[in-house]
């Protein structure tokens, strides 16, 4: 018995070892990390303070940028920014407050607060009214009384904390560095004195455990050599021990049946070379076994591919790569001439390319002959480090089609093998079966593609199209059904069954159950005929389609296989139809009655003695007929030259103000019963266009108001200009139009219908030629009603863009602004007006070049980028080509990029980019009126 193992013992000191080890290494982990974790948390907030001191002063700057912005420019905008600085600044030291600070950060933030409380409720409100009363000498009082000295202050303490908050964080880094360094250090000592443990546990096995074994190991090498047991067993209870006295014990057992084991190793020798003999006839039976099973399970996946593989290139790929592998050619191709698909093996595409151009009709005239041939020939580059003579063997088959056309061809090449009989017949075999597959291919491609041909010339047809099968077949549709019927096409994932589509499609038409009888008869049979039939579509989206539909037997060897169901959209002819019926019935009516009223006051004058009077009252009622006749013959005439394109205009420059007036003045008179107010709000009403067409839209708007107010009440009309553009509204207090019809009210003949608009009659073509006029003026008209309160109609045309012309000073310095942007020109010519210039606009380069010739200006602002394509730096070029003119400094004013070539070339030395402050421009201009160099200046944006 062990009273120990040496195993317990090993053991036992490693889980001690494992013990410590886990123990020091915690303890070091939980040290450390609370050491760095609480740097990290001191780093964190120094940093964070840090970064909340710099937006401060950010904010600060931005305040004040903002401030001086709104200072220089009275833009309300900046002045809001200005605020949301403020907002900013108070976040920042709300949160910077949060965090523990020292004396210094806590006297510098109270500053900071009691400043902003000062400027935010003092000096701020003081610096508006300066500015809003134009006093800009107070605001500069304001602004050097000292307010700003906090400010800056403060902005030199946040630098001066970022230099400070460095130097801590890098002092931090520093320690951190250091006690890395110690816990390195720690760990280094730890692993060395755990690297002991080891080193004992190895010596104790070399001395217990190996030296035993290697007393065992030469005892027993010494028993091999000498056949003598010289070994005495190891005295120890363990493992061991235990190994030495079983190997003692076995040496002897060995040693007593040595004898024995030499005579029947005797015996098993001839029984050796006996077995070897039959495992070799073993082996190459199974080899022989492997090859079949491996050739017929290729064979197999082959025939699979030539049997249902669609692929030619497929086909043809795997056919080579059988070829190669169960014959073991070593050069070769397989060619599908039709198509043109190949695979090479061994050859290069040139090799290929000249075997087709100068050998192709020697294989074509040996194949019409032969199945198959075989060309023994002496290797060339074939041979390789050969010394012998050498021979390739080349095995050329082919098949032709029904066509009598070449549909496959294969060249296989050995090195120094030929090919047997029967593989010249396997091959051919294989090639004929090759030949078949690819005649099943390119009729499956044909057949695909007049499929294909067929469903692309159903789609491209606008009618849809829908096949019915009298078989049990899927219905057939087209695409261009699915879009007038608003459902949705079918994918690989959805298909329409008849009777799912049939009911989803029966929901959508206004009488079913009619459809539904129709459909039945057309399906039937014995139905053989041309059978139509008419329905409304509703769609999703509301609107609504007549649609016709017509069914056409489908008759193949005198039987029914089907029905053909073409769909057609007949909207439009269908609103044609009513339009064409609506027109006879206004026109007539329309002009039945100035007509009645003309014959029958006419022949009340004709047949009738009456005194003056009357006759006045009658023949003045003739005229307005007449005039209401002309007017109605003018309308249809007006829409039909529009429509056609003939419709001419005579374009001007008018004041759609006074357009305005003349027509209130034309309808005042001819409505005693209305109030006609006009209010021009515009500061500008100066438009391009015809007069008399304006006018005429201003006649049928204002006369619609009034015809659809029969009880009299206020017409108002206003214009106002809203961006670059006159708005005119006309609102009345009359009928309204109901909500629904508005969206119809510019069609041609369109009159919403009820009891009044029956009464009022009319022939709905006022608005669609107001429209038409206003289209072709680049305007827009539009309505907003409201039933039985009032309608108001607003249209709106673009103004003419034109440049200011101010009286010019000659007492002043002259400046040439040429910008193509009136509202900037105006801008840039307010603010150099009001620091004493005198100045002239243009916008062509020609003009403002004679005008610069011609004045000589004290400088000339240029941007860059003008209108209809014309470039400033033509116009800097013309005046630095000039003697006259290359000594005037010029100021670029552009919102364009830098082109340093041409920067280069004309000497630019300075930039000013937009936007940028306008006083700088008066400034700069200033500073420049004594050079005569030519300086270009290009002003920079702060």
């Amino acid at each position: 018995m062990q009273k120990k193992g040496i195993r317990q013992q090993y053991i036992k000191v490693f889980v001690v070892s494992i013990v410590i080890t886990i123990v020091g290494m915690a303890s070091m982990y939980f040290y450390a990390s609370n050491s760095w974790d609480e740097l990290e948390d001191q780093q964190q907030d120094a940093y964070t303070k840090s970064k909340l001191v710099e937006e401060i002063s950010d904010s600060i700057q931005d305040l004040f940028f903002r401030i001086r912005g709104y200072y220089a420019f009275q833009i309300e905008e900046e002045l809001n920014y200005a605020y949301q600085a403020l907002e900013d600044i108070h976040a920042h030291s709300k949160e910077f407050k949060s965090f523990h600070l020292n004396v210094e950060e806590q006297q510098i933030i109270a500053e900071i607060d009691n400043f902003l409380t000062e400027y935010e409720n003092v000096t701020l409100p003081k610096a508006i009214q300066f500015v809003e009363e134009n006093d800009y000498d107070g605001l500069r009082n304001l602004a050097n009384s000292g307010t700003n000295l906090t400010v800056n202050s403060f902005i030199k303490y946040a630098s001066e904390y970022e230099n400070s908050s460095k130097d801590k964080q890098r002092n931090a880094d520093d320690y951190t560095m250091q006690q890395t360094k110690n816990f390195f250090l720690i760990i280094t000592i730890f692993g060395f004195i755990f690297l002991l443990i080891p080193i004992y546990m190895i010596w104790n096995v070399i001395h217990r455990v190996v030296k035993p074994i290697e007393d065992i190991t030469r005892a027993a090498d010494q028993y091999e050599t000498e056949g003598t047991v010289l070994f005495q067993p190891i005295q120890r209870k363990n493992e061991i021990g235990a190994l030495s006295q079983s190997i003692h014990k076995m040496m002897e057992r060995i040693q007593m049946n040595e004898q024995e084991l030499l005579s029947q190793n005797e015996e098993l020798i001839t029984q050796q070379d006996e077995l070897f003999s039959r495992q070799t006839k073993m082996e190459f039976a199974l080899s022989e076994a492997r090859f079949s099973r491996i050739r017929l399970e290729r064979y197999n996946g082959l025939s699979h591919i030539l049997s249902f593989s669609l692929d030619k290139q497929e086909v043809c790929d795997q056919t080579s790569d059988y070829l190669n592998q169960i014959y073991q050619s070593d050069l070769g191709f397989l060619w599908l001439p039709r198509s043109g698909i190949h695979t090479l093996k061994g050859i290069s595409q040139e090799f290929f390319d000249e075997i087709k151009r100068e050998r192709l009709e020697y294989i074509k005239t040996r194949l019409e002959t032969e199945p198959y041939f075989i060309i023994k020939r002496e290797a060339e580059y074939e041979k390789g480090i050969a010394d012998n003579i050498t021979y390739v063997y080349d095995f050329v088959t082919g098949v032709y089609n029904v066509a009598n056309e070449l549909s496959v061809v294969s060249v296989l090449s050995r090195i120094g093998r030929p090919f047997t009989e029967d593989d010249q017949k396997d091959l051919y075999g294989l090639l004929k079966r090759i030949a078949i597959a690819v005649d099943r291919i390119e009729q499956y491609e044909l057949i695909s593609h007049e499929r294909q041909l067929n469903q692309n010339i159903l789609d491209s047809i606008n009618e849809g199209i829908r096949f019915v099968s009298n078989r049990d077949e899927n219905d057939k549709y087209n695409a261009a059904l699915f879009d007038l019927l608003g459902m949705k096409p079918e994918t690989e994932h959805k298909i329409w069954s008849r009777e799912e589509w049939t009911e989803v499609f029966l929901k959508q038409i206004d009488d079913p159950v009619q459809y539904k009888v129709f459909l039945d008869e057309a399906n039937q049979s014995e139905a053989t005929e041309f059978i139509n039939n008419q329905y409304i579509l509703s769609l999703p989206s509301n609107e609504s389609r007549v649609m016709n539909v017509y069914s056409v037997p489908i008759i193949i060897q005198d039987e029914k296989v089907g029905t053909i169901f073409v769909h057609r959209d007949i909207t439009h002819e269908h609103e044609v139809n009513k339009m064409k019926t609506e027109l006879v019935s206004t026109v007539s009516h329309e002009l039945r009655t100035p007509l009645s009223s003309i014959v029958g006051f006419s022949e009340l004058l004709l047949n009738k003695d009456m005194d003056d009077t009357r006759k006045k009252r009658y023949l003045e009622t003739i005229h307005s007929e007449a005039n209401r006749l002309t007017a109605l013959i003018n309308d249809f005439l007006d829409l039909q030259r529009m429509e056609s394109g003939r419709q001419s205009y005579t374009v001007d420059d008018i004041s759609i103000s006074e357009v305005a007036e003349k027509a209130v003045a034309n309808l005042l008179i001819q409505s005693p019963r209305h109030t006609i107010n006009v209010q021009d709000l515009t500061y500008s009403s100066i438009i391009r266009a015809d007069y008399d067409r304006i006018l005429q839209v201003f006649m049928n708007l204002i006369g619609n108001a009034i015809k659809f107010s029969p009880d009299g009440g206020s017409v108002n009309i206003t214009l106002l200009n809203q961006q670059d553009a006159v708005t005119v509204s006309i609102a009345d207090e009359g009928i309204g139009i109901p909500s629904d019809t508005i969206g119809h009210l510019f069609e041609k003949f369109y009159r919403f219908d009820n009891s009044y608009s029956r009464k009022i009659g009319g022939t709905g073509l006022g608005l669609s030629i107001c429209k038409e006029i206003l289209h072709h003026h680049n305007g827009q008209i539009w309505v907003d009603s409201e039933e039985n309160v009032g309608t108001t109609i607003f249209f709106a045309l673009p103004l003419k863009q034109q440049l200011p012309t101010e009286k010019i000073d000659s007492n002043k310095p002259l400046v040439v602004i040429v910008e193509d942007n009136v509202n900037i020109s105006l801008l840039l010519g307010g603010e150099l007006a009001s620091n004493g210039f005198s100045v002239i606009h243009h916008s062509k380069v020609n003009k403002a070049f004679a005008c610069i010739e011609k004045r000589r200006p004290t400088a000339v602002v240029v941007d860059l980028m003008l209108d209809e394509g014309e470039n400033g730096w033509d116009l800097i070029s013309q005046m630095k080509n000039h003697t006259q003119t290359e000594s005037i400094p010029i100021v670029i004013s552009s919102s364009l990029e830098k082109e340093p070539l041409l920067m280069e070339k004309f000497h630019v030395s300075e930039f000013l980019t937009k936007p940028y402050p306008l006083s700088d421009l008066s400034s700069i201009i200033m500073e420049t009126i004594e050079r005569s160099d030519g300086l270009i200046l290009y002003p920079e944006n702060d």
